[in-house]
Protein backbone atom coordinates (compact mmCIF):
# COMPACT_ATOMS: atom_id res chain seq x y z
CA UNK A 1 0.00 0.00 0.00
CA UNK A 2 1.26 3.16 -1.05
CA UNK A 3 2.33 5.35 1.71
CA UNK A 4 0.68 9.22 0.37
CA UNK A 5 1.95 12.57 1.30
CA UNK A 6 -0.06 15.82 0.59
CA UNK A 7 1.97 17.94 -1.81
CA UNK A 8 -0.47 20.51 -2.94
CA UNK A 9 -3.48 21.40 -3.86
CA UNK A 10 -5.25 22.11 -7.35
CA UNK A 11 -5.94 25.86 -7.98
CA UNK A 12 -7.88 25.61 -11.36
CA UNK A 13 -8.00 24.21 -15.11
CA UNK A 14 -5.57 26.10 -17.29
CA UNK A 15 -6.09 26.26 -21.13
CA UNK A 16 -8.78 23.99 -22.79
CA UNK A 17 -7.08 20.64 -22.99
CA UNK A 18 -7.52 19.95 -19.46
CA UNK A 19 -4.64 20.54 -17.98
CA UNK A 20 -4.59 21.82 -14.04
CA UNK A 21 -2.31 24.40 -12.07
CA UNK A 22 -1.05 22.52 -8.91
CA UNK A 23 -0.21 24.78 -6.32
CA UNK A 24 2.57 23.18 -3.94
CA UNK A 25 2.88 23.15 -0.22
CA UNK A 26 6.88 23.67 -0.53
CA UNK A 27 7.64 26.30 -3.58
CA UNK A 28 10.89 25.30 -3.53
CA UNK A 29 10.30 21.76 -4.39
CA UNK A 30 11.11 20.49 -8.02
CA UNK A 31 10.11 17.52 -7.68
CA UNK A 32 6.53 17.44 -9.05
CA UNK A 33 7.89 17.60 -12.58
CA UNK A 34 9.56 13.60 -12.22
CA UNK A 35 5.86 12.19 -10.52
CA UNK A 36 4.28 9.83 -12.80
CA UNK A 37 1.35 9.39 -10.67
CA UNK A 38 -0.27 11.80 -8.12
CA UNK A 39 -3.24 11.05 -6.31
CA UNK A 40 -6.65 13.45 -6.05
CA UNK A 41 -8.76 14.03 -3.18
CA UNK A 42 -11.28 15.99 -1.19
CA UNK A 43 -11.22 16.79 2.31
CA UNK A 44 -12.49 13.82 3.94
CA UNK A 45 -12.45 11.66 0.60
CA UNK A 46 -10.43 8.82 -0.61
CA UNK A 47 -8.29 9.63 -2.77
CA UNK A 48 -7.77 8.87 -6.76
CA UNK A 49 -4.97 8.03 -8.44
CA UNK A 50 -4.55 9.33 -12.24
CA UNK A 51 -1.68 9.18 -14.10
CA UNK A 52 0.45 12.06 -14.88
CA UNK A 53 0.98 12.54 -18.85
CA UNK A 54 2.97 15.53 -18.43
CA UNK A 55 3.80 18.27 -15.80
CA UNK A 56 6.11 21.22 -16.13
CA UNK A 57 6.88 23.83 -13.45
CA UNK A 58 4.63 27.01 -14.16
CA UNK A 59 4.90 30.70 -12.49
CA UNK A 60 2.43 29.94 -9.74
CA UNK A 61 3.21 25.93 -9.74
CA UNK A 62 2.86 23.10 -11.99
CA UNK A 63 0.74 22.86 -14.89
CA UNK A 64 -0.12 19.12 -15.14
CA UNK A 65 -1.64 16.93 -17.71
CA UNK A 66 -3.50 14.02 -16.54
CA UNK A 67 -4.67 11.29 -18.90
CA UNK A 68 -8.63 10.61 -19.00
CA UNK A 69 -8.35 14.65 -17.87
CA UNK A 70 -9.29 15.80 -21.55
CA UNK A 71 -10.59 19.29 -21.47
CA UNK A 72 -11.12 22.23 -19.14
CA UNK A 73 -14.66 21.29 -17.64
CA UNK A 74 -13.30 17.71 -16.27
CA UNK A 75 -10.06 19.84 -15.19
CA UNK A 76 -11.98 22.35 -13.68
CA UNK A 77 -14.18 19.79 -11.71
CA UNK A 78 -10.59 18.73 -9.75
CA UNK A 79 -10.42 23.07 -8.33
CA UNK A 80 -9.55 22.40 -4.64
CA UNK A 81 -8.98 19.34 -4.19
CA UNK A 82 -5.52 17.90 -2.55
CA UNK A 83 -2.49 16.42 -4.78
CA UNK A 84 -1.02 13.67 -3.08
CA UNK A 85 2.50 11.27 -3.91
CA UNK A 86 3.55 8.09 -3.37
CA UNK A 87 6.19 8.84 -0.48
CA UNK A 88 8.38 5.80 -2.39
CA UNK A 89 8.34 8.07 -5.44
CA UNK A 90 9.87 11.36 -3.78
CA UNK A 91 13.99 11.54 -3.01
CA UNK A 92 14.61 10.42 0.23
CA UNK A 93 15.10 14.18 2.73
CA UNK A 94 18.35 15.25 3.47
CA UNK A 95 20.27 14.31 6.92
CA UNK A 96 18.54 16.27 9.39
CA UNK A 97 15.46 17.10 7.30
CA UNK A 98 12.27 15.07 7.65
CA UNK A 99 8.93 15.63 5.59
CA UNK A 100 6.23 17.40 7.11
CA UNK A 101 4.00 14.05 7.31
CA UNK A 102 6.99 12.60 9.57
CA UNK A 103 5.90 15.00 12.16
CA UNK A 104 2.36 13.67 12.67
CA UNK A 105 1.87 11.68 15.36
CA UNK A 106 4.72 12.89 17.28
CA UNK A 107 4.19 14.19 20.79
CA UNK A 108 5.38 17.80 21.78
CA UNK A 109 6.61 19.10 24.95
CA UNK A 110 7.38 22.29 26.62
CA UNK A 111 10.51 24.08 27.55
CA UNK A 112 9.85 21.77 30.93
CA UNK A 113 9.41 18.81 29.46
CA UNK A 114 5.53 18.41 30.08
CA UNK A 115 3.70 16.87 27.28
CA UNK A 116 1.46 18.73 25.58
CA UNK A 117 -0.56 17.31 22.91
CA UNK A 118 0.03 15.47 19.39
CA UNK A 119 0.58 16.61 15.66
CA UNK A 120 -2.31 15.57 13.72
CA UNK A 121 -1.67 17.91 10.58
CA UNK A 122 0.69 20.25 9.49
CA UNK A 123 -0.24 23.25 7.98
CA UNK A 124 1.01 26.34 5.76
CA UNK A 125 -0.53 29.89 7.02
CA UNK A 126 1.23 32.53 4.52
CA UNK A 127 4.70 31.95 4.90
CA UNK A 128 4.96 30.05 7.83
CA UNK A 129 3.70 25.95 9.21
CA UNK A 130 1.73 25.52 11.64
CA UNK A 131 1.84 22.12 13.85
CA UNK A 132 -2.08 21.35 14.30
CA UNK A 133 -1.91 19.74 18.08
CA UNK A 134 -4.77 17.97 19.33
CA UNK A 135 -4.10 19.01 23.13
CA UNK A 136 -6.80 16.61 25.14
CA UNK A 137 -9.18 17.06 22.85
CA UNK A 138 -8.46 20.67 21.84
CA UNK A 139 -6.63 21.96 19.04
CA UNK A 140 -3.94 24.58 19.63
CA UNK A 141 -1.54 25.91 16.54
CA UNK A 142 1.95 26.16 17.02
CA UNK A 143 3.90 28.13 14.37
CA UNK A 144 7.06 25.95 13.77
CA UNK A 145 9.01 29.05 14.53
CA UNK A 146 8.81 27.57 18.36
CA UNK A 147 10.25 23.97 17.63
CA UNK A 148 13.27 23.93 19.62
CA UNK A 149 14.35 20.34 18.70
CA UNK A 150 13.03 17.48 16.82
CA UNK A 151 13.63 14.07 18.15
CA UNK A 152 12.65 11.49 15.65
CA UNK A 153 14.08 8.53 17.29
CA UNK A 154 11.79 9.32 20.31
CA UNK A 155 9.13 10.65 18.25
CA UNK A 156 9.09 13.93 20.16
CA UNK A 157 8.95 17.95 19.53
CA UNK A 158 10.65 20.42 21.85
CA UNK A 159 8.93 23.47 21.39
CA UNK A 160 9.78 27.02 23.35
CA UNK A 161 5.73 27.70 24.86
CA UNK A 162 4.65 31.12 25.36
CA UNK A 163 2.05 31.48 28.25
CA UNK A 164 -1.04 30.52 27.06
CA UNK A 165 -0.50 28.66 23.80
CA UNK A 166 -1.83 25.92 25.32
CA UNK A 167 -4.85 27.48 27.41
CA UNK A 168 -7.66 26.50 25.07
CA UNK A 169 -11.32 27.50 25.48
CA UNK A 170 -14.27 25.24 24.88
Amino acid sequence: MAQLLAVGRVARAHGVRGRILLVPYNEDSQDLVRMEELWLRAAEGEPRKYEVARAERAHLGYLVALRGVDDRDAADALRGLEALVDRAALPAPEEDELYAADLIGMSVVDAAGVERGTVVQVETAGLQELLRVDSAGKIALVPFGLVREVDEAARRIAIDAPDGLFDLEE
